[in-house]
């Protein structure tokens, strides 16, 4: 019986009478016009690479959308949603978030799986909430609609993406689309073999929307001396808006933050703890069975078919003291590549996949076999 993975929920502006779901890799594409699936826009044939639109049902002002990852296909939601539209959603990155027309996301994002799968979408329309229409309050207008999208996994879509050459993100993404048609006798992946399509406690509770609220310009102090006791409070005011921004986020921090981040506008400061707090989230929810983890420079790691981003696995090197250090993270495809006798260290490389990318550090645990198969089928392609 199909079971709900995960949720989030979310608030996106609609413009000109719809708002959008894109994978948030970036490399969501349409390979020719826009064709309706029901209230969802996608490519002919009801297929949609890493984007899709979704109109609006009563042009209100905004959506309220509940998002769910299911680990097969879910059933009817019952009242009070009604079916408004059906895709078959290609996701490069396994990650998706909402976006209205020339406004920024929110940075609430779901996981919906491994990355490089095909997964089934559905939408559901759900109530219209109304207010009285400025000048004439007899005439009510739609202000809030609510939406359920709902997603589930069909197939492994990673194939021909592996076969591309290295660095061609967007034609790999592109790729993707040569697992069409579907084998309709293929299974869909199995939650036991991807730890990502798996619950981890309390993930299939919906999180919150993440509101942010403007706040004044400050100016820049001048230079007198009465300018100079001003930077000095500020740089302290700084200090202390970033240490409670970052409140519990800043003990498992990896790396440092981005430099000038003291000087940030407030909005700016909470967008970024955002990211971070959606980043750890996703990090969680990728290892469900709490397995060990590594924290690496980013670039000790190689993923495939793209990243270095959460839930691509790769091959990572790192220079250990001893040639046993780590074996509970780099247990899978485990070599020692080399042996510094000066400096009395070993390098050691092993399959890993990424948690959390984070300040130029990676979060890794030990890839599983499913996982390290597609490193493996590459190593081999490229040997």
């Amino acid at each position: 019986m199909a079971e709900v993975i995960r949720a989030v929920e979310d608030e996106v502006p609609i413009s000109h009478g719809r708002f959008d779901l894109v994978d948030a890799s970036g490399l969501g594409t349409h390979a020719g016009p826009e064709a309706a699936a029901g209230a969802l826009w996608a490519e002919p044939g009801r297929v949609a690479l890493g984007q899709a639109g979704v109109t609006s049902q009563a042009w209100a002002r905004r959506a309220r959308v509940r998002m769910e990852a299911w680990d097969a296909e879910p059933p009817l939601p019952g009242r009070p949603w009604t079916e408004a539209g059906q895709v078959l959603f290609l996701s490069p990155g396994g990650i998706v978030e909402l976006r209205g027309l020339m406004n920024a996301p929110s940075g609430q994002r779901l996981l919906l799986g491994p990355p490089f799968f095909a997964y089934g979408l559905r939408a559901y329309a759900g109530p219209v909430r109304t207010e009285p229409a400025d000048g004439d309050e007899s005439m009510p207008e739609a202000v809030e609609e609510a939406w359920l999208l709902r997603f589930w996994p069909v197939a492994d879509a990673v194939g021909p993406a592996l076969r591309s050459e290295p660095e061609a993100d967007g034609q790999t993404a592109n790729r993707m689309r040569e697992v069409l048609p579907l084998d309709p006798r293929s299974t869909p992946p199995r939650p036991e073999e991807w730890p990502a399509l798996r619950s981890s406690p309390r993930s299939a509770a919906a999180v919150p929307i993440v509101i942010r609220r403007p706040h004044p310009f400050v100016g820049v102090p001048g230079d007198d001396g009465e300018g100079r006791r001003t930077t000095l409070r500020e740089t302290r005011e700084s200090r202390r808006r970033l240490d409670e921004a970052l409140n519990d986020l800043g003990m498992d921090m990896l790396g440092n933050p981005p430099p000038g981040i003291g000087s940030w506008s407030q909005p700016e400061l909470e967008r970024y703890v955002t990211r971070l707090r959606v980043n750890r989230r996703i990090g969680r929810e990728l290892n469900p069975g709490w397995e060990p983890t590594l924290r690496l420079e980013e670039t000790g790691v190689r993923t495939v078919p793209i990243g270095p981003d959460a839930g691509f696995s790769g091959r990572a090197w790192v220079w250990a003291a001893d040639e046993n250090d780590h074996a509970d993270v780099l247990s899978v495809g485990r070599e020692v590549v080399a042996r510094d006798r000066v400096g009395r260290r070993t390098l050691l490389t092993g399959i890993v996949t990424i948690l959390r990318n984070e300040n130029g550090f990676v979060e890794v645990r030990a890839a599983t076999e499913a996982e390290a198969a597609r490193v493996i089928g590459v190593e081999r392609l490229r040997s």
